[in-house]
């Protein structure tokens, strides 16, 4: 299994940080963030106040509209030749779609933010195995449609890609919903245990992954087999894009005493939070002087109480980390273990895997409909 000097790096980037900062301070977030000249978008920046000119903020939410992209209330330019990747594989900048949840890293221009690569990475790929209500399960994993995410046109059996965010309860709400070709199938999120001792996501037990994944966040190609998700290969998946000291990062986030969760980092409660439970927010990150994330401001878009608590889900996650064995290319299943590589599948063979046109053949124009109604991304500019 390659390792990563994921730690040297982040010492690197905490120093930096310190050198330019002096550091982030905990707590004290504000629920209402000034407007940091974001004009036109018809919202209010939470960016860190570090930011005010300085480049380089990793971004990571749901594509809300076009013109640029919309994202977390952020402007967002992009040129035609930006490198656009799905789960992997590049596209073409129209391949977008409101729903898509990105990661990228803006940067500050006088003319506003812009970035050069955008990475769109669906949570779930694969054929859906129960319909019940506006709720779905596709490969063990629990899709709630999101608002505005049409139902019209779902079936047991077909199968689709799932992009959206997981509640702490690890429940997908879906921005958008679309069909591919039957292919190669993918899940994206935490490795824990199931009642049995396997390792799985949600309730897909996995095989061909190493032991000592349990408890990370990782992406997952391969097939169904047996009962089982077969896995052909792993993907290291991060938070965060990394070599960023500040983000802006829209997620759920679970209030617990002094701490908040959120996307399974621990991180403390501002002084002034007023939420309580399970809430969706964009949160600004800046990287204090330990290496770790502090919460400069963030802004709470929708309280849940406890819709979604991921008290059980922590606790898997906190067992499957204190029994995983050091790294060794040990393994679950039948064949030599699986461990996480860097982010990115990388291009596969022509056809692309999972992407909006699956092997054999494109998916219909649009996709399903999902927020801001049918039909496809940005304009050709």
């Amino acid at each position: 299994m390659k390792k990563f000097p994921a730690l040297d790096r982040r010492r690197l980037l905490a120093f930096l940080f310190a050198c330019v900062a002096d550091g982030a301070a905990r707590g004290g977030a504000k629920e209402r963030p000034k407007d940091n000249g974001l004009g036109g978008t018809g919202y209010i920046s939470v960016l860190p106040d570090i930011d005010n000119g300085l480049g380089g903020t990793g971004v990571v939410g749901t594509i809300r509209g076009f013109g640029s992209i919309l994202v977390n209330g952020l402007k967002i330019s992009y040129a035609p030749t930006a490198e656009v990747t799905i789960d992997g594989r590049t596209v073409d900048v129209s391949h977008m779609r409101i729903g898509h949840v990105v990661s990228l890293v803006a940067e500050s221009k006088e003319t506003g933010f812009t970035t050069t690569r955008i990475r769109i990475l669906r949570e779930v790929v694969g054929p859906i195995e129960s319909i019940v209500g506006r709720s779905l399960r596709v490969l063990g994993q629990k899709v709630e449609l999101g608002p505005g995410v049409a139902a019209a046109g779902l079936a047991v059996g077909r199968h689709v890609a799932v992009s959206g965010l997981r509640m702490p309860d690890q429940t997908i709400v879906a921005s958008l919903v679309e069909p591919v070709e039957a292919g190669a199938e993918q899940i994206v999120g935490t490795v824990t245990r199931d009642a049995q001792g396997r390792l799985a996501i949600g309730t897909q037990p996995l095989s061909g992954v190493a032991r000592s994944l349990a408890g990370q966040r990782v992406a997952l190609r391969g097939a169904v087999a047996g009962g089982g998700f077969d896995v052909s290969a792993v993907a290291q998946e991060e938070w965060v894009p990394r070599g960023v000291l500040q983000a802006v990062v829209e997620t759920y986030v679970e209030r617990d005493g002094a701490t908040i969760e959120a996307a399974g980092t621990s991180l403390t409660t501002p002084r002034d939070a007023s939420f309580k439970g399970v809430a969706r927010a964009v949160i600004g990150l800046v990287m204090d002087q330990s290496g770790g994330w502090s919460i400069k401001t963030f802004r709470v878009s929708e309280s849940l109480g406890d819709k979604g608590s991921g008290r059980d889900f922590r606790q898997r996650m906190k067992d499957a980390r204190e029994t995983a064995p050091a790294p060794s290319g040990d393994e679950d299943g039948s064949h030599s273990g699986a461990g996480a590589q860097p982010p990115d599948f990388g291009n596969g063979p022509p056809g692309g895997f999972g992407g909006p046109f699956g092997p054999g053949g494109g998916s219909p124009p649009g996709g399903l409909p999902g927020p801001g109604g049918p039909g496809g991304g940005p304009p050709r500019r």
